[in-house]
């Protein structure tokens, strides 16, 4: 076995599409920092094989296919918490594509690299669809994750994590099939393997994919009110829960009272320290002219199970835009306004001067 040195492995003789040496300065480098007495020949030997076998084999991206491979190693070579990870399996992870897509064999990967390689490449191949079956049922995979060799494992979960750092190369729907898989299949077997890592990298990516592939929603018209309630943040949480639900029946009341029903408004949501409502823009005349004015003075109430003797509204903005909204909530740069001026220093300034409870509005709107 010969160990590794800074200047010896590939040092220049391995091209691959035209590229050389330098495709593989990410592995060297990790190598000769977190694994000095690695087989530098055996590792050596595995790239100059995988190169050859998938000479002129691209990826989605456009990069030359070898570039998995070698960045599924860099992932195995820099984990920290994988006691499985060896030179055979890094060296698993290197040659793992050439006989499932190049005319490679496993007969000939035994010959030259022996049968505990090519055993590891074989149990690799046997999980080529671990968590793509449509139906498979959670107890199944995990049987199949506790008969494998946890080295096999380990790499089979550094050459998904690769795929998922690359997922946006996938038509959407595959992505979006795969990231489920992610989250479905590979995390709770990373966390049966004791693998925080790649278990952590692997939840970032999927979820990311997630986000990324959520359909566009056209943006809505609405009349953002924002309300905050006086000394809600110093209070314990059941009495928060309770000013919560209070503020929503006072303020729903106020509505129905100015004739805005609940067919054309959005559901309340908290802000923790108040709520949002969402309202059509027709309404907007009776919300500033009637029901806003009509919250503030029924906004002081007692409320005995708690001992909060009154609750009242610290202020509310008022303010109207699009709003974008997916399965993760609402959003969009017109709350984003209505919430600063919500936190304003002039309306705080107001705040502390007021007698009783006040609103604040855009410049677009009236002011209660």
């Amino acid at each position: 076995m010969t160990a590794l040195a800074p200047a010896q492995l590939l040092t220049g003789r391995i091209t691959v599409d035209g590229l050389v040496a330098p495709l593989w300065g990410g592995l060297v480098a990790e190598l000769v920092a977190t694994r000095p007495r690695a087989d530098a020949e055996l590792i050596e030997r595995a790239c100059e094989v995988a190169a050859r076998c998938h000479q002129g084999q691209l990826r989605r991206s456009g990069d030359p296919y070898i570039t998995h491979p070698v960045e599924a190693a860099t992932i195995l070579a820099r984990l920290d918490d994988a006691g499985e990870v060896d030179d055979q399996a890094l060296c698993a992870a290197i040659v793992h594509g050439t006989v499932v897509y190049t005319s490679y064999t496993l007969a000939a990967m035994r010959r030259g690299f022996g049968t505990g390689i090519a055993a590891m490449v074989a149990g690799h191949m046997a999980l080529h669809h671990l968590g793509e079956r449509p139906g498979r049922q959670g107890r199944h995979v995990m049987a199949a994750v506790t008969s494998a060799d946890a080295r096999v494992i380990t790499v089979k979960l550094a050459e998904r994590l690769h795929n998922t750092q690359t997922l946006e190369f996938l038509p959407r729907a595959k992505q979006l099939r795969k990231a489920r898989a992610v989250l479905d299949t590979f995390l709770p077997v990373a966390g049966q393997l004791g693998t925080p890592t790649l278990q952590s990298q692997l939840q970032a990516h999927a979820v990311a994919a997630l986000i990324r592939n959520q359909p566009i929603r056209p943006p809505r018209r609405r009349v953002i009110v924002a309300l905050d309630i006086e000394g809600s943040t110093t209070r314990p949480d059941p009495a928060k829960a309770e000013l919560r639900t209070m503020i929503y029946e006072l303020f729903d009341a106020a509505l129905r009272s100015a004739g805005i029903t609940a067919q054309r408004r959005d559901r309340f949501a908290g802000r923790g320290d108040g709520l949002l409502s969402l309202i059509d823009p027709a309404d907007q005349a009776l919300l500033l002219s009637f029901a806003l004015p009509l919250l503030a003075g029924c906004s002081r109430a007692t409320t005995p199970a708690s001992r909060i003797r009154v609750i009242a509204i610290a202020g509310a903005v008022v303010h109207c835009g699009n709003v974008h909204d997916d399965d993760n909530g609402c959003f969009g740069e017109a709350l984003d306004i209505a919430f600063r001026l919500l936190d304003a220093p002039s309306v705080k300034e107001a705040l502390k001067r007021r007698t009783e409870p006040c609103c604040s509005s855009s410049p677009a709107t009236s002011t209660t």
